[in-house]
């Protein structure tokens, strides 16, 4: 009878497997890449359940507002790509967020002839998988990962589609269709790109578009004053130059939009939408206003009001 392996060697057999991947397949909800479950209603009123109907297979999963015309421009493509993949048992899904009153998702569908699956009144599930522009677009493998996100400006639907047939591929392996020697041009399906870069988000069905609830004076002002109490009469930040005179609160809120989304990405500056901007003396302090954040807590700008000279910029949720 062999003797029991000692406490020490079974620590590193365990760091071995470690090592090795022993434990790659264990996933997290609160893994960036993993696709988390959720459950909501198709236009006939079943209830669906993500990622689970995938029923551990690839898919493709895209949050989409029936207004926007990128959105639009795609489903042809995306119908394309079930359509071809259907003997793999891949399905496409689409979540309808952002609604507003007059484009109706459904009948859009209908009116493409299309049958890719749909999913209503997505809003409350786009923070679990941290969508930051529209359409958030994924490929899900059938161990529920995330494989590959749109990027926020892709040069076409077409190069859309390529990449999600190229990444369905990839996981598909022996499987896998072959690629289309030919793609219809998006304007043939009447895409137009002038729309798509004139309207990125709706300012009626994003809620993020909407001003931020007004706060009493009696809160912000004091706010106001302690925080710049705090901004020393030296404090500069030469490397951004000086702006000019900033008349008013949307010109300091659109120099912050652009100095933030130069340090921080335009995706974590979106996420700070929207925003707001108070006035002290010469210098104007331009914060970002999620519904979840106190003054203050996110990114901040302050700049001098006749110069434009940015005297403080910082992001506080990067902490």
């Amino acid at each position: 009878m062999s003797p029991s392996p000692s406490p020490r060697r079974v620590v590193g057999l365990l760091l071995l497997l470690l090592s090795l991947g022993g434990f790659a397949h264990a996933q997290y909800p609160d893994d960036n890449l993993y696709a988390p479950s959720f459950s909501l209603r198709t236009p006939t009123g079943a209830s669906v359940r993500y990622p689970e109907v995938a029923e551990a297979q690839p898919s493709v999963l895209m949050f989409w507002p029936a207004w926007c015309p990128y959105s639009h421009a795609l489903l042809p493509y995306l119908q394309d790509i079930q359509d071809d993949y259907r003997a793999a048992g891949l399905r496409v899904w689409l979540v309808s967020v952002r609604r507003d009153g007059e484009h109706d998702p459904a009948r859009i569908l209908r009116e493409l002839h299309s049958n890719l699956g749909l999913m209503l009144d997505g809003d409350a599930v786009m923070p679990s998988y941290r969508v930051e522009y529209t359409p958030w677009l994924i490929v899900v493998d059938g161990e529920r990962n995330t494989r590959y996100t749109r990027p926020p400006r892709p040069d076409s639907p077409v190069q859309t589609a390529q990449e999600v047939r190229r990444m369905l591929n990839e996981l598909l392996g022996p499987r896998a269709v072959a690629m289309p020697a030919h793609y219809p041009s998006p304007e043939s399906r009447g895409w137009r790109p002038d729309l798509v870069a004139a309207s990125p988000v709706s300012p009626v069905a994003d809620p993020r578009r909407q001003p931020p609830v007004p706060l009493p004076e009696v809160l912000w002002a004091s706010w106001l004053e302690s925080y710049l109490a705090g901004v020393g009469a030296d404090e500069y930040r030469p490397e951004f130059g000086a702006r000019g005179p900033v008349g008013d609160g949307k010109k300091a809120i659109a120099i912050a939009r652009e100095l933030w989304t130069e340090r921080y990405g335009a995706a974590a500056v979106e996420r700070e939408a929207p925003y707001r901007a108070y006035r002290q003396d010469d210098l104007w302090v331009v914060l970002g206003a999620p519904p979840q954040r106190a003054l203050g807590e996110g990114m901040v700008l302050v700049i001098e009001q006749d110069s434009g000279r940015v005297r403080r910029l910082l992001n506080n949720a990067a902490h």
